[in-house]
């Protein structure tokens, strides 16, 4: 850029832009900034990694502490209800998705992955909506590939200063009944 038009690009041009944008973002979109929500937005990331850590390594313990003692599990198989209904489903083995894989010197594993999380809080409560996503490699010829992808879409409540699950639906867009693509955004 030659420098004449330097100056005025970072005058006048950077400034116009700015306001446009702000001007034109959507406002349902806008989180409101309230002391204490970045706190709040990281334990809940936190959260949310440890059901997926619990998840992926088959931890029951770990899988059922991220609810509140009446939580609920809302999945493609139906409801659990209660913390230690949701610890005994994890521990049978109902929703682990590599306990049919031979142990071998590499062993059969799903790694799940979440993105693109929105927080909404609201007091002791809250909503968060999030993407998930799953790799493998438990295939029969032990390559990785890519698995399901769908949305968490959960109620929160603060129990004793700690965020936990108080619902947890699990949309899977690969699962019949259990997909909301093509719905409007459930982000309001």
């Amino acid at each position: 850029m030659s420098s004449c038009r330097t100056p005025f690009f970072r005058v006048a041009l950077i400034p116009a832009l700015a306001s446009l944008l702000a001007f034109t973002a959507p406002a349902a979109l806008a989180q409101p900034k309230t002391p204490g929500y970045g706190d709040d937005y990281a334990h809940i990331i936190d959260l949310q990694g440890r059901y997926i850590f619990a998840q992926d390594f088959n931890d029951a313990d770990g899988y059922a502490a991220v609810f509140t003692e009446d939580g609920v599990l809302d999945w493609a198989g139906g409801e659990v209800k209660g913390r230690e209904a949701i610890r005994k489903f994890k521990k049978d083995g109902v929703y682990n998705l590599s306990k049919n894989a031979e142990e071998a010197a590499w062993p059969a594993t799903t790694r799940h992955f979440i993105t693109n999380t929105v927080v909404t809080v609201t007091g002791d409560t809250a909503k968060a909506w999030t993407y998930w996503f799953q790799a493998n490699n438990n295939t029969a010829d032990r390559k990785s590939s890519y698995g399901l992808f769908g949305h968490y879409e959960d109620d929160l409540r603060r129990v004793n200063g700690e965020w936990l699950f108080s619902r947890r639906v699990i949309y899977n867009e690969g699962v019949k009944g259990r997909a909301r693509a093509g719905k409007p955004n459930p982000v309001k």
